[in-house]
């Protein structure tokens, strides 16, 4: 089969600086890597990154002479939001995909819509309030709490200040949120408790757990909160990565387990997420499961979490890519 691996190669940032290129630039190796994968499972396979504007990307998609096209997409020009809109094309086109549909990249990057849909299916999410200019009030928001932007993933905007304790604090962090990454703040309820990853496979009522991953803060900065931050999942000299190690869940009750694995899937499957996914869940106290984010076409570099969580599974990294096709093919 002749497959396109088509990833977003941006010249420049949208909003945020220097320090969040890095997170922009790795999808680049994330395709490369894809594209070795697929030419191991006997596919033709060839990167093509896209850039420009719509006149730019319209041409080089209509031009794709390919049998199914593996979306890397991330972004357009830096921005995010725009991520769909080249799934968008790959649909105008009539374009075999890998991936979620365009509906659902826009609903997950966007956290309060997403957390409202998750409410609509009582899928359980921390409650929070969203800041447009970073001086609303935020009466009745439980503390401490964290600030994030509403729609960037990949943990922009995220360090060990965004843990806050009160709500002159959550203004102060939401307003320079708002300046850096021109969009609102979202201001969530902080659980401090064991987060795992849950990596899924498939559409549907066929959706399936991997192996559940765990993040191990055993080595964290002492006295910070738990959170992976930005640095924690780029910068690869920071003791923030050094801290949050994705690993294999440690031991937990099979209830517990259970209970996290139904969340995830009821959160995928709401989302209407497509192929393969990753839900993050914080458990509190009472090892309760709460869903922090769900991400479409996650990073599937054979050292990320999804590609680790398949080999604990007992999927190789070319099985792993070879099923996603498959699916996707079959559509």
């Amino acid at each position: 089969m002749r497959i396109a691996v088509v990833h977003n190669d941006d010249g420049h940032l949208a909003h945020g600086d220097e320090r969040d290129r890095a997170a922009v630039e790795s999808v680049v190796e994330a395709a490369q890597a894809v594209a070795e994968g697929c030419r191991a499972c006997g596919h033709q396979a060839r990167t093509l990154g896209l850039d420009g504007g719509l006149r730019e990307l319209s041409s080089a998609i209509a031009s794709l002479d390919a049998e199914l096209v593996f979306n890397l997409v991330e972004s357009v020009r830096g921005e995010a939001r725009l991520e769909a809109a080249v799934a968008w094309m790959f649909e105008v086109a009539g374009l075999r995909y890998t991936g979620s549909p365009p509906t659902t990249l826009s609903l997950c990057l966007d956290k309060r819509l997403a957390k409202a849909v998750l409410r609509d299916r009582s899928v359980a999410v921390l409650e929070d309030r969203m800041l447009v200019t970073g001086d609303e009030p935020l009466g009745g928001l439980s503390w401490p709490a964290i600030v994030k932007p509403t729609r960037e993933d990949a943990s922009h905007g995220i360090d060990l200040d965004s843990v806050v304790y009160d709500e002159p604090q959550a203004q102060a962090r939401a307003r320079r949120l708002i300046e850096r990454y021109h969009q609102p703040a979202l201001v969530e309820r902080f659980v401090e408790g064991r987060e795992f990853n849950v990596a899924i496979l498939g559409d549907g009522d066929d959706a399936e757990c991997l192996s559940l991953g765990e993040i191990d803060f055993s080595m964290f900065p002492a006295g910070a909160p738990h959170v992976v931050t930005y640095a924690a999942k780029w910068e690869t000299d920071s003791e923030e990565w050094r801290g949050s190690v994705s690993t294999g869940a440690s031991p937990m009750s099979e209830a517990t387990a259970q209970a996290i694995r139904d969340t995830a899937l009821a959160a995928y499957r709401a989302m209407g997420v497509r192929d393969y996914g990753r839900v993050d869940i914080r458990l509190d106290r009472d090892q309760n499961p709460w869903v922090l984010e769900v991400n479409p076409n996650p990073d599937i570099s054979p050292d990320a979490g999804l590609a680790r969580a398949a080999g604990r599974s007992g999927i190789t990294y070319v099985r792993l890519l070879e099923r996603i096709i498959h699916r996707a093919s079959s559509r």
